[in-house]
Protein backbone atom coordinates (compact mmCIF):
# COMPACT_ATOMS: atom_id res chain seq x y z
CA UNK A 1 0.00 0.00 0.00
CA UNK A 2 1.56 3.35 -0.80
CA UNK A 3 0.51 6.74 1.67
CA UNK A 4 -1.68 7.64 -0.89
CA UNK A 5 -3.87 3.91 -0.08
CA UNK A 6 -3.60 5.03 3.23
CA UNK A 7 -5.16 7.76 3.38
CA UNK A 8 -7.82 6.56 0.71
CA UNK A 9 -8.21 3.43 3.50
CA UNK A 10 -8.78 5.78 6.05
CA UNK A 11 -11.06 7.62 4.31
CA UNK A 12 -13.04 4.42 3.49
CA UNK A 13 -13.11 3.20 7.11
CA UNK A 14 -14.36 6.70 8.29
CA UNK A 15 -16.96 6.42 5.99
CA UNK A 16 -17.19 3.09 6.83
CA UNK A 17 -18.13 3.84 10.91
CA UNK A 18 -21.46 4.95 10.92
CA UNK A 19 -22.59 2.23 8.54
CA UNK A 20 -20.40 -0.55 10.92
CA UNK A 21 -22.46 0.78 13.99
CA UNK A 22 -25.82 1.13 11.86
CA UNK A 23 -24.92 -2.79 10.79
CA UNK A 24 -24.30 -4.06 14.47
CA UNK A 25 -27.62 -1.83 16.14
CA UNK A 26 -29.84 -3.41 13.15
CA UNK A 27 -28.46 -7.14 14.67
CA UNK A 28 -26.68 -7.51 11.25
CA UNK A 29 -24.71 -11.05 11.76
CA UNK A 30 -20.56 -10.21 12.95
CA UNK A 31 -19.38 -11.66 9.85
CA UNK A 32 -21.11 -9.30 7.57
CA UNK A 33 -20.16 -6.54 9.63
CA UNK A 34 -15.98 -7.70 9.70
CA UNK A 35 -16.78 -8.56 5.67
CA UNK A 36 -17.60 -5.58 5.03
CA UNK A 37 -14.55 -4.06 6.94
CA UNK A 38 -12.10 -6.55 4.98
CA UNK A 39 -13.86 -5.99 2.05
CA UNK A 40 -13.12 -2.12 2.20
CA UNK A 41 -9.10 -2.49 3.21
CA UNK A 42 -8.79 -5.62 0.11
CA UNK A 43 -9.99 -3.19 -2.10
CA UNK A 44 -8.30 0.23 -0.76
CA UNK A 45 -5.00 -2.34 -0.76
CA UNK A 46 -5.64 -2.11 -4.85
CA UNK A 47 -5.99 -6.08 -4.91
CA UNK A 48 -3.00 -7.72 -3.54
CA UNK A 49 -3.97 -8.92 -0.32
CA UNK A 50 -6.53 -11.12 1.03
CA UNK A 51 -7.69 -10.54 4.70
CA UNK A 52 -9.40 -12.43 7.59
CA UNK A 53 -10.80 -11.95 11.23
CA UNK A 54 -10.56 -14.95 13.10
CA UNK A 55 -12.37 -15.01 16.82
CA UNK A 56 -10.82 -16.05 19.98
CA UNK A 57 -13.61 -18.63 21.42
CA UNK A 58 -14.86 -18.15 24.76
CA UNK A 59 -12.63 -20.49 26.16
CA UNK A 60 -9.43 -18.88 25.34
CA UNK A 61 -7.64 -21.09 23.90
CA UNK A 62 -9.39 -21.33 20.22
CA UNK A 63 -9.31 -19.26 16.82
CA UNK A 64 -13.23 -19.50 14.93
CA UNK A 65 -13.68 -18.42 11.65
CA UNK A 66 -14.98 -15.14 11.88
CA UNK A 67 -14.76 -13.57 8.24
CA UNK A 68 -12.70 -13.75 5.30
CA UNK A 69 -14.68 -12.73 2.31
CA UNK A 70 -12.00 -14.10 -0.32
CA UNK A 71 -9.74 -16.94 1.20
CA UNK A 72 -11.00 -20.05 -0.20
CA UNK A 73 -14.00 -21.79 1.91
CA UNK A 74 -11.81 -24.98 2.55
CA UNK A 75 -9.25 -23.09 3.64
CA UNK A 76 -11.29 -21.21 5.96
CA UNK A 77 -12.89 -24.60 7.36
CA UNK A 78 -9.43 -25.97 7.84
CA UNK A 79 -8.30 -23.32 9.94
CA UNK A 80 -11.79 -22.77 11.76
CA UNK A 81 -11.16 -23.90 15.47
CA UNK A 82 -7.39 -23.80 15.67
CA UNK A 83 -5.49 -23.91 19.10
CA UNK A 84 -3.98 -20.81 20.01
CA UNK A 85 -0.08 -21.37 20.62
CA UNK A 86 3.61 -20.75 19.59
CA UNK A 87 4.01 -22.02 16.19
CA UNK A 88 0.67 -21.98 15.22
CA UNK A 89 1.00 -19.84 11.99
CA UNK A 90 0.92 -16.34 12.29
CA UNK A 91 -2.46 -16.06 13.88
CA UNK A 92 -2.26 -19.03 16.44
CA UNK A 93 1.39 -17.42 17.46
CA UNK A 94 0.13 -13.67 17.47
CA UNK A 95 -3.03 -14.19 19.43
CA UNK A 96 -0.48 -16.70 22.41
CA UNK A 97 2.05 -13.83 22.52
CA UNK A 98 0.26 -10.88 22.27
CA UNK A 99 1.64 -9.32 19.64
CA UNK A 100 1.83 -9.13 15.23
CA UNK A 101 3.72 -11.47 14.06
CA UNK A 102 5.10 -11.03 10.39
CA UNK A 103 5.79 -13.97 8.44
CA UNK A 104 7.25 -12.89 4.97
CA UNK A 105 7.57 -16.48 3.29
CA UNK A 106 5.42 -19.18 4.08
CA UNK A 107 7.60 -22.25 2.73
CA UNK A 108 10.77 -21.12 4.80
CA UNK A 109 8.75 -20.40 8.01
CA UNK A 110 8.94 -22.53 10.67
CA UNK A 111 5.74 -21.34 12.25
CA UNK A 112 4.02 -22.47 9.36
CA UNK A 113 5.75 -26.10 9.54
CA UNK A 114 1.98 -27.60 10.50
CA UNK A 115 0.34 -25.54 8.11
CA UNK A 116 2.88 -25.07 5.20
CA UNK A 117 0.98 -27.50 2.70
CA UNK A 118 -2.03 -25.82 3.18
CA UNK A 119 -1.48 -22.74 2.18
CA UNK A 120 0.86 -24.12 -0.23
CA UNK A 121 -2.46 -25.36 -2.01
CA UNK A 122 -3.93 -22.20 -1.99
CA UNK A 123 -0.86 -20.15 -3.48
CA UNK A 124 -0.35 -18.39 0.16
CA UNK A 125 3.23 -17.32 0.37
CA UNK A 126 3.38 -14.39 3.17
CA UNK A 127 0.76 -14.06 6.22
CA UNK A 128 1.14 -10.99 8.89
CA UNK A 129 -1.01 -11.03 11.63
CA UNK A 130 -2.44 -8.58 14.52
CA UNK A 131 -3.77 -9.52 17.18
CA UNK A 132 -6.83 -7.51 18.45
CA UNK A 133 -7.27 -6.45 21.75
CA UNK A 134 -10.78 -6.30 24.27
CA UNK A 135 -10.83 -4.05 26.95
CA UNK A 136 -9.37 -5.87 29.58
CA UNK A 137 -5.72 -6.40 27.70
CA UNK A 138 -7.15 -9.77 26.44
CA UNK A 139 -6.58 -10.75 23.02
CA UNK A 140 -10.05 -11.31 21.57
CA UNK A 141 -9.46 -11.88 17.51
CA UNK A 142 -7.18 -11.68 14.94
CA UNK A 143 -6.83 -9.66 11.97
CA UNK A 144 -4.77 -11.67 9.01
CA UNK A 145 -2.93 -10.33 5.68
CA UNK A 146 -2.27 -12.82 3.33
CA UNK A 147 0.17 -12.38 0.26
CA UNK A 148 0.49 -14.69 -2.74
CA UNK A 149 4.06 -13.87 -3.44
CA UNK A 150 6.70 -13.82 -0.41
CA UNK A 151 7.17 -10.27 0.78
CA UNK A 152 7.21 -8.01 4.10
CA UNK A 153 5.01 -5.46 5.55
CA UNK A 154 6.15 -1.77 4.94
CA UNK A 155 5.72 1.33 7.25
CA UNK A 156 2.96 2.25 5.33
CA UNK A 157 1.20 -1.15 5.36
CA UNK A 158 2.20 -1.73 9.10
CA UNK A 159 -0.55 1.87 9.37
CA UNK A 160 -3.09 0.25 7.37
CA UNK A 161 -2.79 -3.13 9.32
CA UNK A 162 -3.53 -1.05 12.25
CA UNK A 163 -5.98 1.29 11.11
CA UNK A 164 -7.99 -2.52 10.25
CA UNK A 165 -7.45 -3.85 13.38
CA UNK A 166 -8.85 -0.86 15.35
CA UNK A 167 -11.85 -1.09 13.01
CA UNK A 168 -12.55 -4.78 13.66
CA UNK A 169 -11.88 -4.23 17.30
CA UNK A 170 -14.59 -1.59 17.51
CA UNK A 171 -17.04 -3.84 15.41
CA UNK A 172 -16.48 -6.97 17.84
CA UNK A 173 -16.95 -4.69 21.50
CA UNK A 174 -19.92 -2.98 20.08
CA UNK A 175 -21.54 -6.40 18.51
CA UNK A 176 -20.61 -8.07 21.92
CA UNK A 177 -22.28 -4.51 24.12
CA UNK A 178 -25.19 -4.76 22.02
CA UNK A 179 -25.61 -8.71 22.18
Amino acid sequence: MSATTIGELERALEQLEPVTLAQIEASEPLYRVLESLLLTAEVASGGGMVASILLVDETGRHLMHGAAPNLPGAYCKAIDGIVIGPGVGSCGTAAHLGHPVYVADIERDALWADFRDLARRYGLRACWSTPIFGDRGEVIATFAVYHHTPRSPTPEELGALDLVSRAARTAILQHRNLG
